[in-house]
This record gives C-alpha cells, structure tokens and sequence, in this order.
C-alpha cells in the first residue's frame, strides 16, 4: 500500500466508534487530551479502552501539557509511544523522554508570527515532529481558530510538520494548497459543539483530505 499523500490526525477523540471512523477513513494518529481544564480531556480509564481497541492502522497519541515524569511513565504503562507536548516543556525534559523512554515526540509550536517557527531550532533534535497551531492566551489547542498560514507558505522547511488550528472540511484544501503541508491536525473542525465530535464530520473531514 502507498504511503498517503496527506497525513491526517483527528485530536481530541473519547469513544470506540470516533476511533473506528478515524480510522477507517485513513487517519495516521488519533489524539487524546491529558488536560484537565480541556473539554476533551480523557480519564486514563476511557484512555485504556480506546487503547485496547485500537486498529493497527492508527496511532494513539497522549496530547499533554507539562507533563511529568511520572505520568509519562503512566502512559507508557498504557502502550503510548507517540507523546504531543503542548506546554513549555524544556530541552531536558525532552532529551530524557527521547533518550531514556524512546518515545515519538509531536513538539507543539504556537503561531503568531514568523519568528516563533524559530522555537523549531530549539527543539529539533529530539522532536519527530513539529505541531504549527494557533497562538492563544487563554486556550491551547481547539480553539477552532487559524493562523495566518502564509507565514510557512512556500519556505522549504526541512523537518516534519503537522498544520493545526481552525481546520474544517470546507477550508482544508485551500489550507494544504497555500501551505504544502503534508499532515494536518483536526479537533473543533470536526466536532458540533466544544468536546462533542461528529461522526459524519470526521467522515467528511478525512474524505476531502484522501480525494484531494
């Protein structure tokens, strides 16, 4: 099977039958939220059985926000190796998560202006690979906002990285046609109301994606 032109990860899921849409239409990651004040945040028991019910085809990912060691360990117990760090997480900390743990690492960079893509050279080393979402004082993540894309509209940047924030069905092609980006990261753009997802939304999300 072809490696997929547009890599997709659907954040922010809670159930068995998301996981099984996200899944079945083609997405690479799926993301769980370890963040208390998040409406998407999971409880490590719906986290455990949407890990045991994962297809092969999916990776789960813990999206967590200065987390500790101790709950690293936790989710490694659960089977987690992919890990998104959303905070501000120091070089030490993701050092010892690479080395020591030999986890996935998604460094979550957020967005205002060209000058915070300059955060990549802090934490290249030990990141997979690199989250672009929407700068927001009072939220990380799932904001359902954008922003401005031309900022990594044509510059050759030679890691990997995933296009976040403000994401729908109706805005992702032109997303991908002015940013090049090769993965692209969904949360509000896919849910009816905050925390709550769709199963037709995902379904649509993904379709536009895999047609393009």
């Amino acid at each position: 099977m072809s490696e997929k032109k547009v890599k997709i990860k659907i954040c922010g899921l809670k159930n068995v039958s998301e996981l099984n849409c996200a899944a079945d239409y083609g997405a690479l990651w799926y993301g769980m939220i370890f963040f208390a004040k998040s409406p998407r945040n999971i409880s490590y028991k719906q986290a455990e059985k949407l890990i045991n019910k994962t297809p092969k085809s999916i990776k789960p990912v813990a999206v967590t926000v200065n987390p500790s060691i101790d709950f690293v360990e936790k989710l490694i117990c659960l089977g987690i190796r992919d890990i998104q760090l959303h905070g501000n997480e120091t070089i030490k900390f993701c050092s010892r998560l690479k080395k020591t743990y030999k986890l996935n690492i998604i460094k979550a960079i957020n967005v205002k202006s060209s000058e915070d893509l300059n955060l990549v050279e802090k934490y290249k080393k030990f990141s997979d690979w690199f989250l672009f979402d929407y700068k927001d004082k009072s939220e990380i993540g799932g904001t359902g906002k954008s922003f401005d894309w031309n900022i990594v509209a044509n510059k050759k940047l030679n890691f990997n990285w995933i296009l976040s924030g403000g994401l729908d069905y109706n805005n992702v092609v032109h997303a991908i046609n002015i940013t090049g980006a090769k993965a692209l990261d969904v949360s509000s753009g896919v849910e009816v109301e905050k925390g709550k997802k769709s199963i037709e939304l995902i379904k649509r999300f993904c379709s536009t994606i895999n047609d393009y």
